[in-house]
């Protein structure tokens, strides 16, 4: 077949085409300019192909492997309750060789009230008519990360609940007292050191000891220590370090940006979202495991979609999850907080 019958046949086709939808006098024009050569100098017109790779690329979300410590409490989480807990009350008196009656007490128990939390994640709306000619799955891929923002905002609000508001009664907040480096006291294994002994003193769990540090203060305690900086310079033999835990004195030690400031004007924590600058310092924050609890529903997800939206023409879904995390005992009782000291404090 010769170049000019193909020629002729591919623009018989389409001057059809355009016959029914615009006319014989245009299908007509479209059949004679389709065969007709062109000469050296006409004008020809390059369309560039868009080509779409068929994955969607989203921001690294860290995984809070710390809240996994906390005990789960998820088996009670059904709709709209109320998490009780009962605080013991205080030892009976114990007598030696009493040769009279023994007395009695009513022991006076604290109860401790915790309401779950509901978090809507907003609606994403995604029009049908932009999904055609698309290679990933759009729908999927939203619909995941969702969910993956709501359990971010929730990581963030159980690091900032884990965290003692101020010193106190079972509640120890000490600074760090390493060399200064840009206007702070480094995070040093002294420090670490001094809150394990500080936890001995105030008698705390032996068991479930955990410390979670931004990664400022992790690299630091990190650079400050040849035998941290060995342990995680070997952890894996395939030359790929990816430090996330260590453990010394007892104590769990993991890295993770929760965003938890501390005033160290007024000696209070920071409300959740202030960020950190001026007299709002970094922390670390620590727990024990039976102290604390987290208490996870189910994700529900609302969705509307294209064939029932006649207005928006599109699909339109979100999620739902009831969450909580919080202390078992009134007071943030055994709580604990390292927080970055500026250098002028010490």
């Amino acid at each position: 077949m010769s170049k000019f019958f193909k020629s002729f046949m591919g623009a018989a086709v389409l001057s059809l085409i355009i016959a029914c939808l615009f006319g014989p006098v245009f299908g007509a024009v479209s059949l004679l300019g389709g065969f007709v050569p062109k000469s050296a100098g006409s004008l020809q017109i390059t369309l560039n192909r868009e080509i779409f790779v068929g994955a969607l690329k989203d921001a690294y979300v860290q995984k809070a492997t710390w809240l996994d410590e906390a005990e789960d409490l998820s088996i009670f989480v059904d709709q709209n309750q109320t998490l009780k807990f009962g605080e013991a009350g205080d030892d009976p008196e114990v007598y030696v060789n009493k040769t009279d009656d023994v007395d009695s007490v009513e022991p006076n128990e604290t109860p401790h009230a915790v309401d779950l939390d509901t978090y809507d994640s907003q609606n994403y709306k995604i029009r049908n008519i932009n999904l055609s000619t698309l290679p990933y799955p759009k729908i999927e891929f939203y619909t995941n990360k969702s969910a993956v923002a709501i359990r971010k905002k929730e990581a963030l609000a159980a690091a900032h609940s884990f965290t003692p508001t101020s010193a106190g009664q079972l509640k120890i907040i000490i600074p760090t007292t390493g060399d200064v480096s840009n206007g702070y006291r480094m995070c040093t294994i002294n420090d670490i050191q001094k809150l394990a002994e500080q936890m001995d003193v105030a008698v705390f769990p032996d068991d479930g000891r955990n410390v979670v540090l931004e990664p400022t203060m992790w690299w630091e305690l990190i650079k400050n220590n040849d035998i941290l900086k060995a342990q995680i310079q070997y952890q894996q033999s395939v030359g790929i370090i990816k430090p996330t835990l260590v453990e010394w004195y007892g104590i769990k030690i993991h890295k993770y940006s929760h965003q938890v400031g501390y005033n160290a004007a007024t000696n209070q924590k920071a409300a959740l979202g202030t960020a950190i600058g001026g007299d709002v310092v970094n922390t670390a924050f620590a727990f024990c495991k039976n102290e604390v609890f987290r208490a996870s529903g189910l994700f529900d997800m609302t969705y509307l979609p294209f064939s029932q939206n006649p207005k928006g023409r599109a699909h339109e879904f979100g999620f739902q999850h009831r969450f909580k995390t919080g202390f078992q005992r009134d007071a943030q009782k055994y709580s604990a907080l390292i927080y970055k000291a500026p250098a002028e404090n010490i």
